[in-house]
């Protein structure tokens, strides 16, 4: 029997490798696969809904059955954290230098 989950809050391939990683994890999980671009998590096996939706959470991630708001992680904000904008400030300042003429 398979079922679908809605995940929140993945925003690159090692999110969705993550949160494959946590489910799979799941006693009676037989198989699983996350997809990244319709943010939905698809479950085979006999683990309870439950077990599934706390692996995701536990992971970082919002989860819920389908059907339902997915709960669990804060959704990221508008606002960079400040740990983020200096690693944009510095691959920014790369990019340039890397992009200067030669001489």
């Amino acid at each position: 029997m398979s079922r679908r989950f809605q995940v929140s809050g993945m925003s690159c391939a090692a999110c969705s490798a993550r949160v494959e990683k946590a489910v799979s994890a799941v006693p009676g999980v037989e198989s699983c696969a996350v997809s990244l671009l319709t943010n939905e998590l698809a479950v085979a096996g006999s683990a309870p809904d439950e077990a599934v939706v706390e692996a995701v959470v536990k992971a970082g991630y919002g989860c819920a059955p389908e059907g339902r708001p997915a709960g669990g992680a804060p959704e990221p904000t508008a606002a960079a954290a400040p740990d983020d904008q200096a690693e944009a400030r510095a691959l920014r300042r790369r990019l340039g230098w890397s992009l200067a003429p030669k001489t």
